[in-house]
């Protein structure tokens, strides 16, 4: 599926580097230590297999015939256990580097087999724009991408490549608001870092999203969120004016709207998982997972915490 989307990574007002190209945040990643997430036998892979199955991801997508139903099935059977063995959900370079440094087995496969479900929800007329808005409000967290800028970072800010630091989780919550003309909601994006000392860390990036249908680059209209941070606490620092948009072509959600494929500009895939029974903020979703980590629900935290 010939999917794209445009991408732009956060930055501080004075300056800004876009998603997809390594920016001035990249930097600080080069000798990062990523936290282990999804070691085979460790418990946090244990959880995190438990929880793709309690949350019910890979009920297929609305199709015509039972052959589409039977193939999609049969791909996320197949998809479901690869996205629990990434180290941390593709930004590890053991989830994507191999030697000679080619493009991991595990990357690969992920992708290839997120491109059979995207043709099939393709041939099957994908979704309406209003059917985006009604199924793209609430909570969700990133387990896998092949951004090649999130790996670069290892993860959203960059922050997670300081020495002692690693990347725990990405979540993203979009909160529609029907009384507003201008945009569709407003759009949060989280970052948990595992810190020194056993603590944790918050970076918290704020805005609004709107979504729309747009030609992509092969003339082909696709539905786009749109999603536009103008402030954000990152690195410890509150309250920054930031401009930063993330633009990304929604290619596959399966029925239950629990399982979400994206894709960018340069055809990086982005898969999401809905946070929660319900994923709209309430039992199980991202505020109680902060509060077992002590971190507040609402803005970032500093790098460093002593309680």
């Amino acid at each position: 599926l010939a999917a794209t989307a445009a991408l732009c990574v956060i930055a501080t007002t004075a300056r800004t580097s876009r998603y997809d190209r390594v920016g001035s945040m990249a930097q600080l990643a080069t000798r990062g230590r990523s936290v282990d997430l999804c070691h085979h036998h460790s418990p946090a892979a244990q959880r995190r297999r438990a929880a793709v199955v309690r949350a019910g991801f890979g009920a297929p997508a609305d199709a015509p015939s039972e052959k589409k139903v039977s193939q999609d099935l049969a791909l996320m059977t197949t998809l479901l256990p690869k996205l629990g063995q990434a180290k941390s959900f593709g930004v590890d370079p053991r989830d994507y580097i191999e030697q000679p440094p080619i493009e991991s087995k595990l990357a690969v496969s992920i992708d290839t087999i997120a491109k059979g479900l995207e043709e099939n929800f393709e041939k099957r007329g994908g979704y309406s724009v209003s059917k985006w808005k009604e199924v793209l409000g609430g909570e969700w967290q990133l387990l896998f991408t092949t951004s090649q800028v999130y790996r670069d970072n290892r993860g959203l800010t960059g922050y997670s490549g300081l020495p002692g630091y690693g990347l725990q989780a990405i979540y993203s919550r979009l909160v529609p608001d029907e009384q507003s003309e201008e945009v569709d909601g407003r759009a949060v994006a989280i970052e948990v870092l595992t810190a020194p000392f056993g603590k944790k860390a918050k970076n918290e990036l704020r805005g609004a999203y709107k979504i729309y249908s747009k030609n992509d680059s092969m003339k082909k209209k696709q539905v786009v969120l749109d999603q536009s941070f103008v402030r954000g606490d990152t690195g410890g620092e509150f309250g920054k004016e930031i401009k930063g948009n993330l633009l990304m072509y929604n290619t596959y959600i399966t029925k239950d709207a629990k399982l979400r494929f994206g894709r960018s500009a340069n055809n990086a895939l982005y898969i999401y998982g809905r946070v929660g029974e319900d994923g709209d903020g309430t039992k199980g979703g991202i505020n109680e997972i902060l509060s077992r980590d002590r971190l507040p629900w609402d803005g970032g935290t500093p790098l460093f915490r002593v309680f």
